[in-house]
Formats: structure tokens, sequence, C-alpha cells
């Protein structure tokens, strides 16, 4: 089956169903490629990492900045384009440590974050306290057209630099995306797509103590970033209390 893109070589119902991605992506690049990318991207972080003396993580950020710049037309997101921030935003514990590390190295208090997405951390908060199945529950619907909890009143990422994967995948090469469906968001456009998420999981893997790691299988624990929050209050909760 043909699956449609466009002259920037997007797959343009790609936000819509995640199986047709796939597919896409796989006619679209070889194995081969795809993991001779992955191979490559991961060393390039972590020798980036060292040259500029930033974490492998953000070694792997710029290299994906680099990729836009060099493989795609121009961007049309701009400062103050936040359509696609009102959805379910996804982060591994390495990328939310990047968050959380940045927020504290511009001071930006976390308590007042989520006083501001206080309506969409109750409902993860609800959703955690039933002892649901993670599993059968729409995590992504929760928080669907609410503001990302990093999301200000100007419309701008306070933490832009450290975003997740889940954010830089999704830019917009078209002038009308303010539907919030993302159906104008990139996806497919160059190979990072296909490897981005296994790159982050391994850098993961890799700092990980070896006594803990476990065998690589090509991911890592996702979770909204509302629930990462929820995490972060309890622990800093449990830390104040142990002072007294």
């Amino acid at each position: 089956m043909n699956l449609p893109s466009d002259e920037n070589g997007l797959f343009i119902q790609g936000m819509q169903d995640a199986q047709e991605l796939g597919k896409y992506l796989e006619r679209k690049y070889t194995q081969d490629g795809i993991q001779d990318a992955y191979a490559s991207r991961l060393d390039e972080s972590k020798r980036l990492a060292k040259a500029e003396n930033i974490t492998p993580l953000q070694g792997f950020w710029k290299l994906l900045d680099w990729s836009y710049s060099d493989k795609t037309s121009d961007l049309k997101c701009g400062a103050g384009c936040a359509h696609c921030c009102h959805t379910g935003v996804a982060a591994t514990q390495l990328e939310w440590d990047g968050i959380v590390d940045h927020a504290r190295k511009i001071g930006l208090d976390l308590n007042k974050i989520i006083q501001r997405a206080q309506k969409t951390v109750d409902k993860v908060k609800r959703v955690l306290d039933s002892k649901k199945n993670l599993d059968s529950v729409e995590w992504h619907r929760l928080v669907i057209n609410q503001p990302c909890p990093f999301l200000n009143e100007e419309h701008v990422c306070e933490v832009y630099d450290d975003r997740p994967l889940d954010c830089r995948l999704v830019v917009a090469y078209r002038d009308v995306c303010d539907s919030k469906n993302l159906e104008h968001a990139q996806r497919g456009v160059h190979i990072e797509e296909a490897i981005g998420s296994t790159v982050v999981a391994k850098l993961q893997h890799d700092q990980t103590p070896k006594m803990l790691r476990g065998k690589f299988k090509g991911e890592q624990k996702l979770r909204l970033l509302q629930h990462w929050l929820i995490l972060w209050q309890k622990k800093s909760k449990k830390k104040k209390k142990n002072k007294k």
C-alpha cells in the first residue's frame, strides 16, 4: 500500500496512525540504513558531548537540530506558535532529568509549574490513585487540548532547550496548523525519526549503573510530563520531611 507524502517527504497522516507511520518509515528507509544511522548518531552524540562538555542527550539534540536545518525546507514554527503544545507529552527518565536540571539552572520553580498545570496534573493523579492498569489508559486523552505544563502565558516553552523527543519530532512545514490536531506536523521526513527513541533509550541505558542495567531492549519507560511532576513533588516532600 502506498502511503501519501508531499514534496518534503512528509507522511501527512503520521500524527493520526502510528502503525501507518511505522510502515511508511520501513518503506522509506532500509533496516540496514536505520541500524547504521542509529549506531552513528549514538556515537556522534557521545563524541559531541565530550567535545563541548555537555550531556550525550544534549549532543543528540544538537544533531537533531542540524538534521532539520540541513535536510529539510524552512520550518513554519516560530516563537509564540504553540498549537502543538496542547497535547500529551511523554518523556523518558533521561529526558526528565534533563528538564529538571534545566529548571534548576534557570531558577524555574517546578511547584509553580504544577500549580499552573493543576487541571491536567489532577487528572493524571486520579488515574494513578485509582490503581488502574496503566496499559488500558489512553494517557494522551487525559490531557488533550490542554497546554503543556511548561508552556507559559506568552506561549513560550520554559524548558525549550531541553524539551523531550516527543516535542522535537513535531514541527510544521505548512502555514496552517492551528487546529491542534497536528495533522500539519512533520512525520517521517528524516531518518532521525526512525531511530530517535532508540538512541535516547540507549543513552539512558548506558548511564545507568551496570548492576541495575539489565539487557538493553531498545526502549525505556515513558511517562507523561504531568506524571513526572507528580513523582518529583512526592520526592521533594519526602526529602523535606527527612530533613526535619
